[in-house]
């Protein structure tokens, strides 16, 4: 669905085909994808070697 949108628009919103090529509108599909996983996470979802790189949650 998001390609689509992104390939050839939907209502108000204009098609991206001539302006964002394939590989990048799939990466635009990856980085939705993973915001609306990450609205549910948990700190205990990321593995431990990476909470490091997290830093301290917020208080």
């Amino acid at each position: 669905h998001f390609f689509d949108v992104i390939t050839n628009g939907q209502r108000t919103m204009p098609p991206y085909a001539s302006q964002v090529a394939v590989r990048d509108r799939w990466a635009i599909i990856a980085y939705i994808r993973a915001l609306q996983l990450s609205q549910n996470a948990r700190i205990e979802d990321v593995p431990a070697e990476e909470r490091n790189r997290l830093g301290e949650p917020p208080k």
